[in-house]
């Protein structure tokens, strides 16, 4: 049965053959390890070869002897025994459609891979986002980078090696990172105040964990805003006194669920928080993002399974004037709290992951400096919005032919069913 599943794979996308993925990484000396580690996933290059409507992202040599041994794809790499791990490495470099270098501009595209919800292992999951999950490229300065999750920025050193007609390949000299779950990303990046919020909050969610000891509903595909610690003791006054229901509800109105919106579709629309108020975001002439009167401060970190946009003020639940932002405000004087008074220590005195090593010490610059959304020009649209009036979530998915994506996701489903 197992055989027979990744031959009717093999014979999916054979109709689409394109070249020799093999003999293409063969002939670059700087690509054997990623040959190597191809080799390991049974029938993966005859597939990959045959797709059509792909980019690959391929890490050098150099780049995946930086990948830390102690960590599970490290340890696959180095010992080549945990094919689940290097399948969800690997899938997780394969983006659905064609992003030539010449395509990619200073506002980042984020676009989905091949990696899904079918790569588990028992120390940690790798992706859960419904359709693949997300990496963003974009434009810096003369070069083309990556962003994927743990604040990892890889940069193209050769571009648009092509295969037949559908397949675009880059070097990178970084592999990307898997998201983490929402409240280790909470920890490792030093926002301690909204980790410790929803501890203390009880929400009955998980962000992302899995295992037996794991309660609460696992939801996925949503999009949080992360308040920074400064702007939750700026409201210090008002926590303190917070009954479990008000923080409950302040917590919920920074969520959105089952919608990734990145920064650059985001337009002047409002979207229903998990909460049930909606959400109101206004863009700038200036290319500034705001959700209520909050500004974006680091927007589009990759999460396991959602997006988390940094915010420079705690939001309150209730309706919200547009026309009454004042952009130019110091983030002290745009309190949604406005008889909220400072405080020096929160109420809230556990988190999760304490003691966790890999903190983000330094936020790469180009994640500092990077455009949330285009600049709005005369005649141009910069609104960008569905039918429906939400905001567009950017790569859909849809970038692979039915068959291809059929060849694919069995093939690399068929890997992990066969340890």
């Amino acid at each position: 049965m197992r055989l027979s599943l990744l031959s009717s794979a093999l014979m999916a996308g054979s109709c689409l053959a394109q070249g020799d993925l093999g003999a293409l990484l063969a002939s670059q000396d700087d690509l054997s390890t990623l040959l190597e580690l191809v080799g390991l996933v049974d029938g993966l290059a005859d597939i990959l070869s045959a797709a059509s409507n792909i980019t690959i992202v391929a890490p050098t040599n150099e780049a995946f002897a930086k990948v830390p041994r102690d960590i599970p794809e490290g340890e696959a790499i180095e010992f080549k025994n945990d094919t689940v791990s290097v399948a969800a490495l690997l899938a997780n470099h394969v983006f659905k459609g064609v992003y030539p270098a010449s395509v990619i501009t200073d506002i980042p595209t984020f676009a989905q891979t091949l990696l899904n919800d079918s790569y588990i292992i028992p120390r940690q999951p790798f992706s859960n986002f419904t359709g693949g999950a997300y990496n963003g490229l974009v434009k810096n300065g003369d070069d083309v980078c990556i962003i994927s999750g743990e604040q990892t920025v890889s940069t193209v050193t050769e571009a648009d090696i092509t295969l037949g007609e559908g397949i675009t390949i880059h070097k990178i000299d970084t592999v990307l990172s898997f998201g983490a779950p929402f409240q280790l990303f909470t920890y490792r990046a030093g926002y301690l105040a909204m980790n410790g919020a929803l501890e203390a909050a009880q929400l009955n969610f998980d962000f992302g964990l899995t295992g037996a000891d794991e309660i609460g509903l696992n939801i996925s595909d949503f999009t949080i805003f992360v308040p920074t610690d400064e702007a939750f003791e700026s409201i210090g006054s008002v926590l303190e006194s917070a009954d479990m229901d008000t923080l409950q509800e302040v917590l919920r109105y920074h969520i959105i669920p089952n919608n990734v919106i990145f920064s650059p579709s985001l337009g002047n629309v409002t979207v229903k928080s998990l909460q049930g108020t909606d959400l109101v975001f206004t863009v700038l002439p200036d290319g500034s993002a705001w959700v209520n009167n909050a500004r974006i401060t680091f927007p589009n970190n990759i999460l396991y399974n959602g997006i988390a946009h940094v915010i420079d003020s705690v939001l309150s639940p209730g309706e919200f004037d547009r026309a009454s932002l004042k952009p130019s405000a110091n983030a002290s004087e745009r309190l949604a709290f406005p008889n909220a008074t400072s405080v020096s220590s929160l109420p809230f005195t556990s988190v999760t992951f304490g003691g966790d090593l890999m903190t983000y010490t330094t936020t790469p610059e180009l994640l500092q400096t990077v455009a949330a959304v285009a600049t709005p020009t005369k005649g141009g649209n910069a609104n960008m919005t569905t039918s429906s009036g939400l905001p567009m979530a950017t790569g859909a998915g849809s970038g692979l032919f039915p068959g291809v994506v059929l060849a694919l996701s069995m093939a690399m489903a068929v890997a992990v069913f066969m340890i």
